[in-house]
């Protein structure tokens, strides 16, 4: 693919770095849409641990290893992925280009890694299906106070050919953003969620509360994890697994897969970091079911340092939509190539042929530096 272009000011450059996409759509988009998408809950303190942390594991790199031939393949739900990566579910997708999920979830195609689908896409799930024509979404949804809803969106996304349904856990209630309100953030006449229903309600803290029927329910529980689970045929995996005791819960409905997340900062501020919660909850789970993480990984170092630790795959979030701002699909592939060729430096430098060599030297292989 042609590498993207970004501009910078009044100069187009070629992005070396996801960092690059980033200043360029704060460049380019209004203070509130950026604002939006880059913001974190209350003092963004967990915003910033997701950086600090994963900067504060220092690789200790191994020598004279035969790194000629990479194996970074990634298998989930009974398929081969070429690398460890995937599109974690992100908003509104319109607030910053036109053609919004469809053009995210063609660029995954392009690189052969999953998506997850928002359910508060700003185009219909069927939609980005149909359009796009990849055969590797996944619906993002919560369990709603509405049950029937909540029913319905399930099975929309069967017939739409979604291989997998992620259900977000540890949002009972929306997390408050001061930056939102300090914006007076609301969504723009021409996108919405575009699976719901657009109320007359303005909350400047999360559109959410504009969008007819969605609405969040604290009263939820495993129990209801496990009735979505008995409602459709599709895997189900829980997003948003930070503590190593609910990995029980998990196993004992037999999910498909827990994605360690704490959505980016964006809902409790001061939760721990993603990478340092990472540990504790692979030993938890001991490979009986595939473990993915997101939240502030920016770099083909920081995915590494994820795989050795225990993922079996890295979901990018805020990046996806600075390169979606920038470029359009074309940006987001080029942003997903830049990844890619950091990941096969980084593994040939550290004397990892796959990852299961950076697992087994895992020990020896990183070490934390918590001064940084």
């Amino acid at each position: 693919m042609k590498q993207s272009e970004v501009t910078i000011g009044d100069v187009s450059v070629k992005p070396v770095a996801l960092e690059d996409y980033r200043i360029a759509a704060r460049a380019s988009l209004p203070t509130d849409v950026f604002g939006y998408i880059d913001s974190g809950a209350a003092d963004e303190i967990t915003c910033h641990s997701n950086r600090r942390d994963l900067d504060a594991l220092s690789l200790y790199p191994l020598c004279l290893r035969d790194v000629s031939t990479l194996n970074l393949s990634m298998q989930l739900l009974g398929r081969s992925f070429p690398v460890p990566l995937g599109f974690s579910p992100t908003a509104f997708h319109r607030l910053v280009h036109p053609e919004g999920e469809v053009a995210t979830a063609r660029a995954a195609k392009t690189a052969g890694i999953p998506m997850i689908v928002s359910a508060m896409s700003s185009i219909s799930l069927e939609e980005v299906a149909a359009k796009s024509a990849n055969d590797n979404l996944w619906m993002q949804t919560y369990i709603f106070r509405d049950r029937e809803l909540t029913r319905h969106l399930i099975e929309r996304a069967e017939r739409a050919g979604y291989k997998a349904i992620v259900l977000t856990v540890g949002c009972p209630v929306p997390g408050r953003r001061d930056r939102n309100l300090r914006n007076r953030f609301r969504l723009p006449a021409e996108v919405t969620a575009a699976n719901f229903e657009r109320g007359g309600d303005v909350d400047f803290n999360n559109p959410i509360h504009s969008i007819i029927g969605a609405e969040l329910d604290p009263s939820v529980t495993w129990r209801d994890a496990a009735w979505l689970q008995g409602i459709t045929s599709l895997p189900l995996i829980a997003k948003g697994v930070m503590n190593a005791r609910d990995v029980a819960h998990a196993l004992e409905i037999q999910l498909a897969g827990i994605m360690v997340s704490n959505h980016g900062g964006r809902q409790l501020d001061t939760t721990a970091s993603t990478i340092r919660a990472l540990p504790e909850i692979a030993r938890a789970v001991a490979g009986r079911i595939p473990l993915l993480i997101d939240s502030g990984f920016r770099r083909g170092t920081d995915v590494l340092k994820a795989l050795a630790l225990g993922a079996d795959g890295v979901f990018l979030g805020r990046p996806v939509m600075w390169a979606l701002a920038c470029d359009g699909e074309r940006g987001v592939a080029a942003a997903v190539d830049l990844v890619v060729e950091e990941l096969r430096v980084a593994m040939q430098l550290a004397g990892c042929a796959g990852i299961a060599d950076a697992r087994r030297e895992a020990h020896d292989l990183l070490v934390r530096d918590d001064r940084r």
